[in-house]
């Protein structure tokens, strides 16, 4: 494969991408059809069908690129301290807003907040353990991981749904607090024992 047809199927694939991105603002996935999308990207239906299987593989692909996205900017920043790493974590999302529009608010049963949650708590874990030198992952752990995680993608949910309206500076701020709290804890945990 040459080059320029290299650059050609990623240039297709990425006005697939970012028409249905656009198409999902306003519509659920379900009742967005290979036709309006080829149309409204002036590609034509064939193309769309050299690369995907239907809508929704093409979705589900949007999803994996996305999760991997994530997966390497959490491998790259999660030794950061907390403020730093939600910042960069933050500013992702607001490079990608109606990418991330379409993820956190779509209806359709999807495995995204799924998968982000298991990548979360498995490095929220893994960080945790290392940086307050704790010994194993009890249950107790695996609880309060749990209750973070989720606290902090339902901050991310309800900020994007917002349309991202709250500041970005505060939501780090409420999320590296979170963070600092739950080290405050668990260091005088141990230190009782």
């Amino acid at each position: 494969m040459d080059i320029n047809e290299d650059r050609r199927v990623r240039k297709t694939k990425k006005a697939l991408r970012n028409g249905l991105v656009e198409l999902m603002v306003n519509k659920d996935l379900r009742n967005i059809t290979v036709r309006e999308l080829t149309d409204n990207v002036d590609i034509h239906r064939a193309t769309f069908y050299a690369h995907y299987k239907d809508i929704y593989d093409l979705y589900d692909q949007v999803e994996d690129a996305v999760v991997e996205e994530l997966n390497d900017l959490i491998m790259q920043n999660y030794s950061q301290p907390p403020s730093h790493f939600y910042r960069i974590l933050f500013e992702y999302i607001i490079e990608n807003k109606q990418l991330c529009q379409m993820l956190f608010g779509t209806k359709r049963e999807s495995s995204f907040m799924v998968r982000l949650n298991v990548l979360f708590e498995q490095k929220c874990i893994e960080t945790w353990r290392k940086d307050w030198k704790l010994s194993e992952v009890n249950e107790e752990l695996k609880y309060h991981v749990g209750y973070h995680v989720q606290g902090c993608l339902a901050i991310i949910n309800r900020w994007v749904e917002s349309n991202f309206t709250y500041p970005m500076d505060e939501l780090v701020k409420i999320i590296a607090d979170i963070d600092r709290n739950m080290e405050d804890y668990f260091m005088k945990k141990k230190n009782k024992i």
